[in-house]
């Protein structure tokens, strides 16, 4: 990591501190925005600072609850405390698209909407037609 770090890599939105530690665990503290490096550095794809862009990576398993909950997801191996496990991926809306929404899913009795509200709150995820496991998390 020291390497990449040296000559090819760009941390420097990150104030020249890589968000992650060797083996790919988050090493910065929670809350603060992680910078990888991406289409314009020097570095390959096996440069250290690309974890989220490589997707999931451990055994997941969508599973029907036994408590009448709905759906969850589970884990088929150990993970690692501070590892990346996936991606919440969905269509980015504005929040007000959200609440609009929002009523509908509720009508329906699910909602797969995650408020980006890092800076302001203006932005919305909706995993409802777009998206991966990740939406069985927030909506279970």
């Amino acid at each position: 990591l020291a390497e990449a770090a040296g000559g090819c890599c760009c941390p420097g939105a990150s104030h020249n501190k890589f968000a992650y530690n060797e083996t790919g665990q988050v090493r910065i503290r929670a809350g603060l925005p992680i910078y990888e490096c991406n289409s314009r550095c020097r570095c390959g794809a096996d440069c250290p600072n690309r974890v989220v862009q490589k997707g999931i990576r451990y055994d997941l398993c969508i599973f029907r609850t036994g408590n009448g909950r709905g759906w969850g997801v589970r884990t088929l191996q150990r993970i690692r405390k501070n590892s990346f496990v996936m991606e919440y991926v969905g269509e980015i809306i504005t929040s007000e698209e959200a609440e609009r929404r929002g009523q509908v899913y509720d009508r329906q009795g699910a909602t797969y909407l995650f408020d980006l509200d890092y800076v302001e709150d203006v932005y919305t995820v909706d995993a409802a037609h777009y998206g991966n496991i990740s939406h069985f998390v927030n909506h279970s």
